[in-house]
């Protein structure tokens, strides 16, 4: 059954409806719009790529998460539009085969809650993350690619950024791998430009006086039975190709017996200057910066596979960052927990009493920052913060897992009675909530581990969270 034509720029089949976006119209319509999936119409590679980061940096999760599907043309081939459309269809025909696609990412996408982060970081983190795990993608590999600003493109994450900009994708999918949303594994080196950190460099052998790389070279030749050095134009001569000696006469022959090129001399053809050993500049052609080599910004570039954490915060929300949290009082941040939980350890051993960690997570956290909204957010967990800090001993440290779950010690008491202490913590805290969010119900989950001297620090901490 073919599908039906509602207006020239929309077609609906089995209850699906599709906006074709062509070049006389970009209208990409926000909010909870009744277009189920769009369709750009192909064959014009500049208004695709448009169309394509217009969508998929876009703000609202019901644009950016949209199916996207291109009609004909051979844009696709492209590294962009081919890791970031759903499908190619040739004829609006063939429009009825989506059907099923965009059936199956739409039940992916109503698995997914849309909490607003806190900072810019984790805006684009989340992003990322929800669309690799709508897509079923575990992983974000890097791709060589001429329009990228650092020669190489993570399409999720990259398309969030004009091409001078896209150094920032490095410095964000760090902090993502940190917090462990991705395991990285080697792809390649890179050297970016000091003043834009740009990808696209000219490297030149240049002037070690004035700088410049219009030059010529010539072979300096060393003839061994007279020890004469000189240029080897000093030895050629106009009447045949024969190298002949200007101190001695001799003939040269064979080149490592009679004689050898040791070095070039090159002439600088703007200031005369004559050297051998030049200076390698690299000529950003974006900023037009020139740099020094041994200046130039190192920068591994990985891969990047998808964890089950990442996949998790893809489906709850992610708000922050580890950094966002470390200005809340009461709080330590995580490398700190994790390296005072290595002294508990060790401290344990050599002493006969029982430690603990825990966890206290908000488990339906998406629901209650949605509603709230940015601002609160913060101050809603510094609330919790002081709350847990009146009920807890000074002795004990708290941190931030992610935005829904803390993290505590509880030293030197029996287990049965921090999660004692943790359970009437936690009816504080609901009381707490309850009064503020009316109409919400709270949704807390907690655990109390006793620590095990025969295990590292970060195994017990994965341990402890591992069914969140």
């Amino acid at each position: 059954m073919s599908p039906e034509y509602l207006l020239e720029n929309t077609i609906e089949h089995e209850g699906v409806r599709f906006l074709i976006l062509s070049r006389d119209r970009t209208f990409i319509p926000e909010g909870k719009s009744e277009y189920h999936a769009f369709i750009i119409e192909g064959g014009n590679p500049a208004f695709t790529h448009y169309i394509i980061r217009l969508i998929r940096s876009h703000n609202d999760p019901d644009v950016y998460l949209k199916p996207l599907f291109l009609l004909s043309g051979s844009d696709h081939k492209d590294v962009l539009v081919h890791n970031l459309i759903d499908g190619v269809v040739f004829t609006k025909d063939q429009i009825p085969f989506l059907i099923d696609r965009v059936s199956e990412l739409r039940m992916k996408l109503n698995q997914i809650t849309h909490p607003t982060s806190i900072s810019f970081e984790a805006k684009i983190i989340n992003k990322t993350l929800q669309l690799l795990y709508t897509r079923d993608k575990e992983s974000m590999d890097a791709i060589p690619y001429f329009h990228s600003g650092i020669g190489y493109f993570y399409p999720e994450m990259s398309v969030q950024f004009k091409a001078h900009d896209e150094s920032e994708v490095l410095r964000i999918l760090k902090i993502s791998e940190e917090e462990g949303h991705f395991k990285t594994s080697f792809n390649q080196r890179v050297y970016l430009c000091t003043g834009c950190s740009g990808g696209y460099l000219n490297y030149r052998e240049v002037c070690p006086k004035c700088g410049s790389s219009d030059s010529e070279a010539e072979d300096l030749v060393h003839h061994f039975p007279c020890a004469y050095v000189g240029l080897v134009s000093d030895f050629e001569n106009t009447i045949d190709d024969e190298l002949n000696c200007p101190k001695c006469n001799k003939t040269l022959r064979h080149i490592g017996v009679d004689y050898d090129k040791p070095s070039m001399l090159h002439t600088c053809n703007s200031c005369s200057h004559k050297y051998q050993d030049f200076n390698v500049k690299a000529l950003c052609l974006q900023c037009g910066h020139d740099n020094e080599v041994d200046k130039l910004i190192p920068k591994t570039i990985y891969n990047y596979k998808l964890t089950k954490k990442g996949e998790t915060l893809a489906v709850h929300g992610y708000i922050n960052t580890n950094t966002d949290f470390e200005d809340i009082p009461g709080t330590v941040s995580f490398d700190v927990f994790k390296t005072m939980l290595k002294y508990e350890i060790e401290r344990l051993k050599q002493n006969d009493s029982t430690s603990n960690i825990a966890y206290l997570h908000l488990a339906n956290s998406g629901q209650i920052y949605s509603r709230i909204g940015q601002d609160r957010q913060k101050v809603l967990l510094a609330d919790l913060i002081k709350a847990l800090r009146h009920n807890l001993r000074s002795s004990d440290f708290i941190t931030f897992y992610d935005s829904h779950t803390l993290l505590m010690s509880m030293n030197d008491i029996p287990s049965k009675i921090a999660k004692n202490i943790l359970k009437d913590i936690t009816s504080v805290l609901e009381r707490m909530l309850k009064k503020g969010l009316k109409g919400v119900e709270v949704q807390f989950v907690t655990d109390v581990r006793q620590i095990n001297t025969l295990l590292s620090n970060e195994l017990q901490i994965q341990q402890l969270v591992e069914d969140l």
